[in-house]
């Protein structure tokens, strides 16, 4: 048939407009396919696909001893999955019989929906997880998952800190150093329908997860657990709000323990912040000490001097500055060991503002130590615009400065080791998956603050405090003790000044005193009635230095010997004799028959007093010291103390009334009076030291 022109043009037209159809097709789809393949291919990939994340394990803390302090145990979670409404409202059955919840409550309570993914407990008791995994029906499942556990329950957790329901730290070690704790994340897939419904789930890690690295802490449990207890009775005893402590190693800086204790926190299980490093407070005369550097490293005045201390008040431009005592003249040992505010505050004058503020930088009052746990603050050190002398006497007694306790043991600890200031340390090192350790912090000083003479003259002065002065009642017979005490008013933030009845309580010191091995800090808020430093937070002080030298004797009951210095704990020891009572030849016959030799202050007579006392544990070859009546009652005379340690010395010349200066650390090789030479209370002896 023919067509017509007609025709032919719009079959013509037609085709054309079929062929461009076809071309615009082609090309889109070469567009779609080959330009935009990648960009859609990743949609299509994240609509209908994903994975989930498969945790780590988490790293395990050991304390320095070895003693994992937190560790994982296994715990099954569950969850639901149900694949159809069939199934949904059999596990909505079940949970409301297994959990005892009301009809028809389970769905709302859980968002169950089919074909969708939902928590229902997480870490469930192992009897519970049993049963579930024997009568649970199908659409309910039991994953295993891991959960922070902490043996020694709430022993540290302050430092510890925790972690949360998906192990990730919420606190204290645990958060400072969750990334490397944490290890890394493994993932698994997961595919979804057009819908976006989940249908499978492989449990088969794509990524396999990498294990947390282990770490050891610094911290001896030990030591940690006698001071929590000690804290604790402590508050009950002194009737405290709340108290704290932390307790360093001498030469290191190494944090051994560190706590508070506060019965009006909400959760201890919990604790955000170890008060040690995070509160700030005026320490009061506790900072004598740090004064007291800067006045003997300045030559601001000698020890034979005397300081008029106004029998107890003195007026300071507008001020008036108080002691609790009424004191006269006292020589600067005397001003410290009684704690005169006055004769401080002269001593500081005489040195000057801008100096002290020096001398209390240099041990980094103000600062912040970094010691790498979380609200750690720097505390308070600011200079005046001008330095009035009530600025300046305020500064050198404790107030108008805030520190933390983690400063004010850094500070004792440089007093104890000779002048080197050490950054705190938490972290001994890490521990590979063997077990061994793998890296180790190495202790960072920060400079020497002091020189060695002057911390050896401030120890024996603080020894002083500890003996015969306002920290007395921490003295003790076991272990010799060395540190000052605080007693400062706690500043109303309503009136600009202090309650005049509310104090914050510290004693601050090292140990043994002879061979410091441990710098500490304890402090009190508002004990009640009794608020001196010396009889609250300085007896806790004792207490602790004493149970500690039970948990390692041979450091401690034998003063001057190391633990290396020995290769069996203990051997080589023995009892010391009472030898009071007895004449000296019968007591020299007694000590022979256990190894042990006899120093008296005269040739014959009766023992009145010995050092070390009876049932004491003594090396072989020690000596006994003792005095004789007949001497002791005719005229005191000056002991040969010639090869004793600091301690012997410290017991000795306590009991002849001789106040002494040390200069040098170890045993006494030389003495400014002469042995046999008549000696009267209040005599001062300066005694030159060095190891032997």
């Amino acid at each position: 048939m023919k067509r017509s022109r007609q025709e032919k043009l719009r079959l013509g037209l037609l085709f054309v407009l079929v062929c461009f159809f076809f071309a615009v097709t082609v090309a889109r789809l070469v567009h779609l396919q080959i330009f935009l393949s990648p960009q859609y291919s990743e949609i299509v990939r994240r609509q209908s696909s994903g994975t989930v994340a498969i945790p780590a394990s988490r790293g395990i803390v050991y304390d320095r001893n070895g003693k994992v302090v937190a560790n994982n145990v296994s715990r099954f979670s569950l969850y639901s999955y149900p694949r159809d409404d069939t199934e949904l409202r059999e596990v909505a059955r079940y949970l409301e019989k297994c959990f005892s919840l009301k009809p028809a409550s389970a769905a709302r309570k859980y968002g169950l929906e089919s074909r969708r993914f939902r928590w229902i407990k997480r870490h469930l008791d192992d009897d519970l997880a049993r049963r579930i995994a024997s009568e649970a029906p199908g659409g309910l499942f039991l994953r295993e998952e891991t959960q922070r556990e902490y043996p020694f329950g709430l022993i540290g957790k302050q430092i510890l800190g925790f972690t949360d329901i998906d192990n990730a730290g919420r606190a204290g070690v645990e958060l400072s150093y969750d990334s490397l704790l944490a290890g890394r994340k493994g993932w698994a897939d997961i595919r979804r329908d057009g819908l976006r419904n989940t249908y499978r789930v492989t449990e088969k890690a794509l990524v396999k997860p990498e294990p947390g690295q282990s770490m050891v802490l610094t911290v001896d449990w030990n030591l940690q657990e006698i001071v929590e207890e000690e804290l604790r009775q402590g508050l009950d005893e002194f009737g405290a709000k709340s108290a704290q402590a932390v307790f360093l190693d001498c030469h290191t800086g190494q944090v051994l323990a560190a706590a508070h204790y506060d019965p009006r926190e909400k959760d201890a299980h919990r604790p955000v912040k170890l008060r040690a490093v995070s509160d700030m407070f005026e320490p009061g005369s506790v900072l004598k000490a740090f004064t007291a550097v800067g006045v003997i490293e300045d030559s601001v005045i000698d020890f034979s001097d005397s300081i008029y201390c106004e029998e107890g008040k003195w007026r300071v431009g507008r001020r008036v500055l108080h002691d609790d005592k009424e004191h006269g003249w006292l020589r600067f040992r005397e001003v410290m060991e009684l704690s005169s505010n006055i004769g401080i505050a002269k001593c500081a004058l005489m040195q000057g503002g801008e100096r002290l503020f020096e001398t209390l930088a240099r041990f980094r009052l103000g600062q912040k130590t970094n010691i790498g746990l979380p609200g750690e603050t720097g505390g308070l050190l600011r200079k005046p615009s001008r330095w009035s002398d009530y600025n300046t006497s305020a500064l050198a007694m404790g107030h108008s400065v805030a520190v933390t306790a983690i400063q004010l043991a850094s500070g004792f600890a440089a007093i104890a080791n000779g002048g080197k200031l050490y950054r705190p340390g938490l972290v001994l090192g890490t521990v590979d998956a063997r077990g061994s350790l793998a890296s180790e912090s190495r202790p960072e000083m920060l400079g020497q603050v002091l020189t060695r003479a002057t911390a050896d003259t401030l120890a024996s002065i603080l020894r002083g405090v500890v003996e015969s002065g306002t920290a007395d009642a921490a003295n003790s017979t076991v272990v010799s003790i060395a540190g000052k005490t605080g007693t400062a008013q706690i500043p109303n933030p309503v009136t600009k000044g202090y309650y005049w009845n509310h104090y914050m309580a510290s004693f601050a010191g090292f140990f043994p005193c002879e061979r410091p091995l441990l710098a500490g800090v304890i402090v009190y808020e508002d004990p009640q009635p009794i608020h001196y430093g010396g009889y609250t937070a300085g007896v806790s002080f004792r207490r602790v230095a004493e149970r500690y030298s039970l948990l390692y004797p041979d450091l401690f009951t034998a003063p001057h010997r190391m633990l290396t210095e020995t290769s069996d704990r203990l051997q080589n020891t023995t009892e010391v004799p009472n030898l009071v009572g007895r004449e000296l030849a019968q007591a020299q016959a007694m000590a022979a028959e256990r190894g042990l030799k006899v120093r008296a202050n005269s040739g014959d007579g009766t023992v009145i007093w010995q050092f070390p006392p009876p049932d004491r544990l003594s090396f072989d070859d020690d000596e006994i010291l003792v005095m004789l009546s007949g001497e002791q009652a005719a005229e005191n005379r000056m002991f040969n103390l010639k090869g004793l340690s600091i301690r012997e010395v410290s017991a000795v010349l306590r009991e002849s009334g001789v106040k002494y200066v040390v200069q040098g650390r170890g045993r006494v090789v030389s003495q400014s009076i002469r042995p046999g030479a008549i000696v009267r209370d209040g005599t001062v002896c300066r005694l030159k030291c060095r190891p032997i």
